[in-house]
């Protein structure tokens, strides 16, 4: 007589705790704002980027064609527009690897803050991320004014040359896997996290610097190609968010990288082509 034959059950999903909707509801609201912002702040200097040549069709300055880049751009005003550029960009994809990180912490009595501790501290790696972006936004300003449209395409060039490198190097995948593991993060820092509230934010800087070591090519390539262009963001966003939140997204940096280099290539070869493909 045949034994029985056994099925499987499966366990049913569980339901999002109240505090977690309310935070998921929190960043959505926050990244809407951000992104709301962004098409409000945004000068024309600043969506005008030097893989364009620093110029954009149809504008004057000085009584010459095209539009230079704003020269007189202080630090606050770039830090405070990247910082809201980071929200807008880097909450989506930080949001889902969160809310499971506190459903991994939620039967050791964390309290409902936790989350939004862990979201400071990434938010606040991005924020000191934004004195290199500046010195960055500034070299390419120099280099616009300096050399005109021909150097400055070859200097972005040289910029989608190192970002597509650093795609196919071991140091992106190493820091991808991190960004990509709540698990991990709950087994090495769990006890920390719950230990005080500073344990969480300590934990979420750290969580932010591997999302750093992720993301600061493509964020180069952003200044590169036009800081608060809003077609730039959204690609180079939703590039972060499918490398963090689909299962396969570590499968896309390579065939990136490799079209990032093709392309710096092609426009060191001849920038006269940049305006055309941006």
């Amino acid at each position: 007589m045949s034994a029985p034959v056994r099925t499987r059950q499966r366990r049913p999903a569980a339901r999002p705790a109240p505090h977690e909707v309310v935070f998921v509801a929190v960043l959505v609201i926050i990244s809407v704002i951000a992104w709301l912002a962004v098409h409000h702040l945004a000068t024309p200097g600043m969506r005008a980027g030097i893989l364009t040549g620093g110029a954009r069709p149809g504008h004057a300055d000085d009584g010459m064609p095209g539009m230079r880049m704003d020269h007189s751009m202080s630090a606050g005003l770039f830090l405070g527009t990247w910082f809201v550029m980071m929200a807008a960009m880097m909450l989506p994809a930080v949001t889902p690897v969160i809310v499971r990180i506190d459903r991994l912490l939620r039967r050791r009595g964390r309290a409902r803050t936790t989350a939004y501790l862990l979201t400071a501290g990434y938010l606040a790696v991005w924020a000191a991320a934004g004195v290199a972006a500046y010195g960055l936004f500034t070299l390419f300003q120099s280099t616009v004014a300096a050399g005109g449209s021909p150097a400055a395409v070859r200097a972005g060039a040289v910029v989608l040359l190192l970002a597509g490198a650093y795609q196919l190097t071991p140091l992106k995948r190493a820091c991808l896997r991190q960004c990509r593991s709540p698990l991990a993060v709950v087994v090495r820092h769990g006890e920390r996290i719950t230990a005080s509230p500073s344990g969480a934010l300590l934990v979420g800087v750290r969580h932010g610097a591997f999302c750093l070591g992720c993301c600061w090519a493509l964020m180069a390539v952003l200044l590169a190609a036009g800081m608060m262009s809003l077609v730039w963001m959204g690609i180079i966003a939703a590039v972060v968010l499918v490398e963090k939140v689909w299962r396969y997204g570590d499968l896309v940096s390579r065939p990136l990288g490799g079209a990032m280099i093709a392309l710096g290539l092609v426009l060191v070869a001849a920038p006269g082509l940049a305006p055309a493909l941006t």
